[in-house]
């Protein structure tokens, strides 16, 4: 197995590489060729804002300016096919403090994408559901993308490419009941607790060493989900954290608007609804529809015809001798 790394500047002059999911929202906010350069600027620009207000500095943007990064991570099995393929995508925040002329470590991880869970959540989850797979194969559901994830650090690789944790922010669920926790952070905000049992996505995270926290940050309308490796998330510094949640407040205000964007925020209690018709309109237009029907299976054949079948076997034996690192963090 062989990794490696390439990066791409996240700006207005953005072309998705042919090897993007367009589903990732970086790549389809920036699908149409005409719009591209005005729809990522707008998106940036409220990123910058919505950041500076976090660590309290919206009147003054002159000290922090955040640069990022699209980080793609290729895998190939000289054993199998040979074939590099793109299995992953996701940003990078670097943030510039322009009064001390150095640069501050942003989040690596917003976004984060994968071919595989194209795979596992478009074609092996639904034949379990409908009957064509049993049960018992929810029992290894998500070990290869949790195993593919994991050998990207060195400390759980010899071959791995990066150092520092990643840590992800994504929506919560439709339809789970949140509540107030009892930590209030002075970035985060007023943290959210699940009181119902453990998700399917919060499985599936955990098999890549990941665990979950919900906080709402002030001026959000809704609590994001936090994943992160155990004790992680709280001792990382205000700026980090003030660059993860403006990146993804804007993100989901555009692709979850009905809970991001809802005029009434999240209370004590709350129920996130994507029927909900009282929400502000997005900045831009996002086609769940096509996401759904269209784009996630096509991205999962991709996995399918590139990546799994011919390298079922390579698979297999990666599985097999690697397989301790899915209970190690």
């Amino acid at each position: 197995m062989e990794l490696r790394m390439s990066s791409t500047p996240f700006d207005q002059g953005y072309i998705p590489h042919s090897g993007s999911r367009l589903t990732t929202n970086f790549a389809n906010l920036a699908k149409d060729p005409h719009s591209r350069p005005e729809r990522i600027g707008a998106t940036l620009a409220r990123i910058e804002n919505r950041f500076h207000a976090l660590i309290g500095e919206a009147g003054d943007s002159s000290r922090y300016q955040l640069e990022w990064k699209i980080l793609t991570f290729s895998i190939r099995f000289p054993d199998g096919n040979n074939a590099w393929f793109s299995m992953t995508e996701t940003l990078r925040c670097v943030i510039r403090d322009r009064f001390l002329g150095i640069d501050l470590p942003g989040p690596t991880g917003c976004n984060y994408s994968s071919y595989v869970r194209d795979n596992d959540f478009n074609v092996l989850l639904p034949k379990v559901r409908s009957g064509k797979l049993p049960e018992s194969e929810l029992t290894t559901f998500g070990n290869l993308h949790g195993l593919l994830f994991r050998i990207l650090f060195r400390r759980c690789h010899p071959k791995g490419i990066l150092e520092d944790p990643m840590i992800m922010a994504i929506s919560v669920a439709n339809g789970r009941e949140y509540r107030w926790g009892e930590t209030v952070h002075p970035v985060l905000g007023r943290e959210y607790l699940a009181p119902q049992a453990e998700s399917l996505t919060s499985r599936y995270f955990a098999k890549m060493g990941l665990v979950v926290s919900y906080f709402m940050a002030a001026g959000s309308r809704a609590p994001l989900a936090f994943y992160h490796e155990p004790g992680d998330l709280l001792k990382r510094p205000p700026t980090f954290l003030a660059a993860l949640i403006a990146v993804m407040d804007v993100f989901e205000s555009i692709y979850r608007p009905e809970i991001y964007c809802a005029r009434k925020s999240a209370g004590e209690v709350f129920r996130p609804d994507l029927a909900n018709l009282d929400f502000d309109e997005p900045s831009a237009i996002y086609d769940r529809i096509e996401r759904d029907t269209t784009l996630g299976r096509d991205q999962a054949q991709r996995a399918q015809k590139e990546f799994l079948t011919p390298n079922s076997e390579a698979i297999s034996r990666f599985l097999s001798q690697y397989d301790h690192l899915l209970t190690a963090i």
